[in-house]
This record gives C-alpha cells, sequence and structure tokens, in this order.
C-alpha cells in the first residue's frame, strides 16, 4: 500500500520491477518474488508456519516523479531533507522543478507465538535499513525503543525518522532526528499499528533523467 497517514492504495507493481521481497525467519532467507500476483501485482499471500519472527524484506526499481517547484521544495521541508533544499539553494535552482527517481525499502515484523529471536534485527543490504535494537514485539506501554538509519550500511546522521501510529482508525505521528550513530529514540506501546519511516536523498550521477535520487525506508508492525 503506498499514501500518507495509513490512508493508500494498492501499489502498481507494473511500473516498476520488484529487486527484493525476500522472508526471513528461523535463519534462512527465502525469495518470494513469484508469489506476488493480481491485475496490478500488488498483493501476495504467506502463511507462517513456525514460530518466532518473521521479516519481509520489500525493495523495488527506482521510478521517476516531477514536481514543480513550490511543491517539491514543500516535499523537502516536509520529509526534513534540508541537505536537498540547501544544495538546491546554492545552485540557484529553487525555482526549477524538482525532477527525481525514487524507489521504497521497506520492511515489515510479523510476530508468531511468543517465541523470541534475532530475526527483527536483520540487515538485508537494501539501500536503506531501518533496524530496530529491541524487538518491537516485547514492548509494554511506553517503552523506549531505539531504531538505526543505515544508508549504503552507514548511519545517516541527522535524517528525520517520523514514528507513525494509528488506533482505532485514527493515526498520530511523531518525529524526531537522528543522532550521530543514526539512531533515534521512540516510545512504542502494544497497541495499534506502527510505521517508522524516513527518506534520503543524493544527487544523481546523470541529470539528464532526474536531478535526485530518493530512498523511501519503512519498518512496520502492530498488535491486535
Amino acid at each position: 500500500m503506498v499514501g500518507e497517514d495509513y490512508q493508500g492504495e494498492h501499489s502498481n507493481g507494473l511500473k516498476y520491477k520488484i529487486l527484493m521481497l525476500d522472508h526471513y525467519a528461523g535463519g534462512k532467507a527465502k525469495d518470494i518474488r513469484a508469489s506476488v500476483k493480481g491485475d496490478s501485482l500488488s498483493h501476495f499471500e504467506i502463511a507462517f508456519s513456525t514460530p518466532g519472527s518473521h521479516l519481509i524484506a520489500f525493495n523495488n526499481t527506482s521510478k521517476f516523479i516531477e514536481l514543480e517547484s513550490e511543491k517539491f521544495n514543500e516535499y523537502l521541508r516536509t520529509e526534513g531533507l534540508d541537505n536537498v533544499a540547501k544544495m538546491r539553494l546554492e545552485k540557484g535552482d529553487t525555482l526549477k522543478p524538482g525532477k527525481e527517481l525514487y524507489q521504497r525499502c521497506v520492511k515489515t515484523l510479523v510476530q508468531v507465538g511468543g517465541k523470541n529471536d534475532q530475526t527483527f534485527a536483520l540487515n538485508t543490504g537494501m539501500p536503506l535499513e531501518i533496524i530496530p535494537k529491541t524487538n518491537p514485539y516485547s514492548v509494554t506501554k511506553s517503552t523506549p525503543v531505539t531504531f538505526k538509519v543505515l544508508f549504503e550500511q552507514k548511519p545517516v546522521r541527522n535524517s528525520l525518522v517520523l514514528a507513525w501510529h494509528i488506533v482505532n482508525g485514527k493515526a498520530t505521528h511523531e518525529s524526531l532526528r537522528s543522532n550521530a550513530h543514526g539512531e533515534v529514540v521512540f516510545p512504542i506501546s502494544n497497541e495499534g499499528k506502527w510505521m517508522i519511516s524516513t527518506v534520503h536523498m543524493t544527487p544523481t550521477n546523470n541529470s539528464a533523467e532526474a536531478d535526485w535520487q530518493s530512498y523511501w525506508g519503512s519498518y512496520t508492525f502492530g498488535f491486535y
């Protein structure tokens, strides 16, 4: 699903290629790209046959988008991409449209039974990684959980990270900047749905196609 505030629509899988769709459990990884189906290649079914943590990781090829200058500048402000806004200002590009290639680096964690293992903390090797230091399913009320942000396996400093929380259909969010180790700490409670998200953007090498390459990362889990 793609969208904001947990209000979205099915992603159209015909517009990109899936680079990774892996199921991690019990120390093993399984490529499940062949299970994706539907007219728009937007969903799949999976059964969890063993207790423990199950991690699904998804990464796709980049898609192109162009936004007029005002919308692109607002997008940079909203996502906390101050470094990109500064580069555009220094180059005198703030009145130019934003031409961007973007891809998703997505993780979803499912807990089956009470068995605890380290699957939740796996580094899957995607360009943008969000990794919790403790199992989110071990929390009670307002338990501090540290999340680490990596880009190309290096900690990302000053990244704007959001913790989205939806309870009874109402979504709220809290935002923090990552420290020098790429870490933020959010209080997580064992109710509702959660998504930790961030966007990382870099200049492209091929300005004829786009000026920027962005990576949209998320880590989701939930309690029912």
